[in-house]
């Protein structure tokens, strides 16, 4: 499924909250985190961050097309993908196996528990996004377009996400758990959306867009922090998220637009709309299904 891939990074990347310090663990700090003695995998980017581009190639059209995260390419107008945490910070893996996962059931149940911690202050700039014709796998591409979305900065509170591999908790088990109280919220900067036709490389009108200089969410009533919880399973008919609470359980969360524009940059054209809030977006219960075609 040529989803799978992307929608796997965006939920590693997007785990964004645990108020571990990152150190070194002890023993028994990982039995914690994982149930016993186990491996960790310490990854600390280097301060330029660790720098990508991903190229997923559609070949459903008579034409097959690809879409491009990032700059493979090197092209004029693109941004690469990068990941950097606050200096001398690491992502964490924790990884332990465990003879029995499932105590409630008969027999035991042998699984891979995986913990991946990622401390607050991550940045993940996304890259541009554009597309491109295909010539199969690899950097193969051609005629790629102008940036159909420019490079969109993340920052993430502490998170943890938790995968339970080989067997689940027959009641409540999912390959992959996403839990956080996001310190501070998520934050958004520089969205930018472009209209092909609307003076996108002009540099006079700086390119026409749908604009916003930041969007944040938080837990709604004024909260500080962002609350997560996220279960992640490939079932036969694709990969399946159940949106189990975003924000608080009971108001769900609040989401503030900053810097709204529709049209160019330039002074000549200022159109900024200004501010949008919405109020108790609850999306608790939602299952969302992603699939090829």
């Amino acid at each position: 499924m040529k989803c799978f891939n992307l929608i796997l990074l965006a939920s590693l990347i997007g785990a964004s909250s645990t108020a571990f310090a990152l150190e070194s663990m002890e023993d028994a700090a990982l039995s914690e985190a994982t149930g016993q003695d186990g491996i960790t995998i310490s990854i600390t980017p280097p301060v330029a961050g660790i720098v990508f581009s991903t190229i997923i190639h559609d070949t459903d059209p008579a034409v097959d097309g690809a879409i491009i995260m990032g700059n493979p390419l090197s092209a004029a107008g693109h941004t690469a993908t990068s990941i950097t945490t606050p200096v001398g910070q690491s992502i964490n893996m924790l990884i332990d196996a465990t003879g029995d996962v499932d105590a409630g059931t008969a027999g035991n149940q042998a699984s891979l528990q995986v913990n991946v911690v990622i401390p607050t202050g991550t940045i993940i700039h996304t890259g541009s996004i554009s597309a491109a014709q295909s010539n199969g796998a690899g950097v193969a591409v051609t005629n790629q377009t102008a940036a159909i979305m420019d490079d969109l900065t993340i920052t993430l509170g502490a998170t943890t996400l938790a995968m339970t591999l080989g067997n689940e908790v027959a009641t409540t088990g999912q390959m992959m758990r996403l839990t956080s109280t996001m310190t501070g919220g998520l934050s958004l900067a520089n969205f930018a959306l472009r209209d092909a036709n609307g003076g996108n490389g002009s540099a006079a009108s700086g390119g026409s867009a749908i604009r916003a200089t930041s969007i944040n969410m938080n837990d709604t009533g004024a909260g500080a922090n962002l609350a997560i919880d996220a279960r992640i399973d490939v079932v036969p008919t694709g990969l399946q998220v159940n949106v189990v609470q975003l924000g608080t359980l009971a108001g769900g969360a609040d989401v503030l637009i900053t810097g709204l524009r529709f049209g160019s940059t330039s002074a000549v054209d200022n159109v900024a709309i200004g501010n949008v809030d919405i109020v108790g977006l609850n999306l608790a219960g939602t299952l969302v299904k992603i699939a090829g075609h």
